[in-house]
């Protein structure tokens, strides 16, 4: 109780030697300093913070502070105490120090030879700034966060000006409008300098608020600006941030330093990430011997912050054909990526692999060997059903193995063989999502393309169509809303009813033209989790023939021309099989009956589509 008697009194004496100084014409500053001195000292108590800011405190100070010279140091330095300690966790003497324009007012300080005046500065713009974006707009605006930025430097004998000042641009640096003030090349200069010299210090360990403070400021403005990030390389300071991933001591005993180093190394492995992303730095830094080979060995390291930067630093320069076959043919990055691939449980990770494996199965040559690198075969399991929840993963996975079979028919086989179209089968039964869907049922229809274009492979075929490719892809045509996916499923049949040889294939296949389509639950809605907004789309009720014919023949559809002639085509080969098959008569009846009058009302004048058309009712006709 004694003590907060005495405060009351200190805080009264104080406030009575501020009045009078602001009345005076002539001042008396050392009184002035001494009552300040006595006031920041009460301050430390949390309790007297707000009732001192409503009693006008912070606009009597600003009041003085603006008479003031260079003369004024120690009442200066005293004031921003007290000020800073008003601040300290109270959001209302904040709005109040703003309002008073106090931080403009500090900003013309820094011209001060005393240490000690600096100091009192960064620590009273750290406190007023603290999770207030008012004042971190106005440090960066008024030109104080320039002085601040001329601070940053790795000094041991700091004596917490440096730490508080590395603090404040911290935090100026996650408010929008402060960063777009800071983030220019000069300060990523000054970041990499320090973070350079703290490192080769050896004391980083000691210094580990600093080092937190300084990555996250440097990723934050280099995140979202390329030209930032290119400064990173032209600085030559790549290795050095490589260096640090690779050569930080991890010997740390203390397991919550060791965390927080850790973290750390994860945000400069995303700076380096960063600097290895941007269009214009792919081929410089591609063609760097050094790098290159730097990446692709940190790849292979047993660390996982060291091997997931280096995936990610190739994925980045994985971006151009010619980038991409070098990196499969000579440096076997394939192989390399899917042996990180089945060695990590992580989710995200596997997602960045699955990423730059895509782009390295784009061009042509590269098929053949990354099939050979056993790809299939290691990356089915994510369509599994127990990883649905992964549904991104299984996106790039899909996609991977239908470029991998596009053209290429030892990867063709290898999906039959090892069984991976099992599994994609079951997965378009099972997903909703209707581009999932259609992205692997291409992977059937690649299949059949690559497939039925080489000769003299009966066994492979029947291992097709006793496998149900077929069904999916009539499916697909039938119930798809997207021409050009219908096309794909078009040529895919037409190719199967082109071979006249394979009557043990024709007649497996025929009976699936007129099947019944699979029952729809009309009460269970589809819902897609990703978008709830849309309606669930009305189920198709029409048969595949039916479909077919509808689309050839009606005014009405978006149906390019083309794709309809395409149709008419496939028709025609249905009815060519049907007749060379004994016992399949009954399909020809279904379809004459579903178009022959329809066929016969397309008008002359539409040539192309007559072409075809009159082609396909001259078929039924015979």
């Amino acid at each position: 109780k004694h003590h907060a008697v005495q405060d009351e009194s200190v805080i009264l004496d104080s406030a009575t030697s501020l009045n009078d100084l602001l009345k005076a014409d002539e001042k008396n500053w050392d009184l002035g300093t001494e009552a300040c001195k006595s006031l920041a000292n009460v301050l430390r108590t949390a309790s007297v913070r707000t009732p001192l800011g409503e009693a006008n405190i912070i606009e009597s100070l600003s009041t003085l502070l603006q008479t003031t010279s260079g003369q004024q140091t120690d009442f200066r330095l005293q004031s921003l105490r007290v000020l800073g300690n008003l601040c300290f966790d109270n959001v209302s003497n904040r709005k109040r120090v703003k309002e008073a324009g106090i931080i403009p007012m500090v900003a013309t300080w820094f011209e001060t030879e005393r240490t000690d005046l600096i100091r009192t500065i960064c620590g009273f713009y750290l406190n007023s700034s603290m999770d207030y974006a008012p004042i971190q707009i106005e440090i960066a605006e008024c030109g104080a966060a320039d002085n601040l930025l001329k601070l940053v430097k790795y000094d041991e004998e700091d004596d917490g000006t440096i730490t508080m000042t590395i603090k404040v641009l911290d935090s100026l640096a996650s408010e929008d409008t402060a960063r777009k003030v800071i983030a220019k090349p000069s300060t990523v200069k000054i970041y990499l300098d320090t973070l350079e010299d703290l490192y080769k210090s050896g004391e980083y360990t000691d210094d580990l608020d600093n080092l937190e403070n300084l990555v996250d400021t440097l990723l934050q403005i280099i995140m979202d600006d390329d030209n930032l990030q290119n400064e990173i390389i032209d600085l030559g300071k790549l290795n050095f941030l490589l260096d640090f991933l690779e050569n930080t001591d991890l010997l740390i005993s203390d397991k919550e330093e060791k965390e927080r180093l850790e973290e750390v190394r994860k945000t400069v492995s995303k700076i380096a990430i960063y600097a290895t992303s941007t269009d214009s730095k792919m081929d410089e830094l591609y063609d760097d011997q050094e790098v290159l080979s730097r990446f692709l060995n940190m790849a292979s390291s047993e660390n996982e912050v060291v091997h997931q930067c280096a995936a990610y630093a190739l994925g980045n320069l994985a971006r151009s054909d010619q980038h991409c076959i070098e990196l499969v043919e000579k440096y076997n990055l394939s192989k390399l990526l899917l042996d990180l691939y089945q060695n990590t449980e992580n989710a995200t990770f596997q997602y960045a692999i699955l990423g730059c494996l895509k782009h390295l199965c784009l061009p042509v040559p590269n098929k053949a060997k990354i099939g050979q690198d056993d790809c299939i075969r290691i990356l089915t399991p994510a369509l599994d059903e127990s990883k649905d929840m992964l549904k991104r993963n299984q996106f790039l996975t899909i996609g991977i193995i239908k470029l991998l079979c596009a053209g290429n028919y030892e990867n063709a086989v290898k999906i039959i063989q090892e069984n991976a179209f099992t599994s994609v089968v079951a997965f378009i039964k099972r997903v909703d999502d209707v581009a999932a869907k259609s992205e692997a049922t291409r992977v059937l229809t690649n299949l059949i393309k690559t497939i039925w274009v080489e000769k003299d492979n009966l066994d492979i075929r029947n291992q097709v169509i006793e496998a149900h490719i077929i069904e999916p892809i009539i499916e697909l045509i039938r119930t798809s809303t997207h021409p050009v996916l219908k096309n794909d499923g078009i040529m895919a049949l037409t190719l199967i009813f082109s071979d006249p040889e394979s009557k043990s294939i024709l007649d497996k296949a025929l009976p699936l033209v007129i099947a019944d389509p699979p029952v729809i639950d009309i009460n269970e809605s589809v819902q897609n989790e990703d978008e709830p907004q849309q309606a669930p789309q009305k189920p198709e009720l029409r048969s595949f023939l039916q479909v077919l014919v509808d689309n050839i023949c009606s005014e009405k559809t978006d149906m390019p021309v083309q794709i309809k002639c395409n149709m008419c085509v496939l028709l025609i080969k249905i009815i060519t099989a049907a007749n060379s098959v004994e016992g399949h008569e009954n399909i020809i009846t279904s379809i004459r009956s579903l178009a022959l009058e329809r066929l016969e009302s397309v008008e002359e004048d539409n040539e192309e589509l007559y072409k075809y058309s009159h082609a396909l009712a001259k078929a039924l006709s015979q």
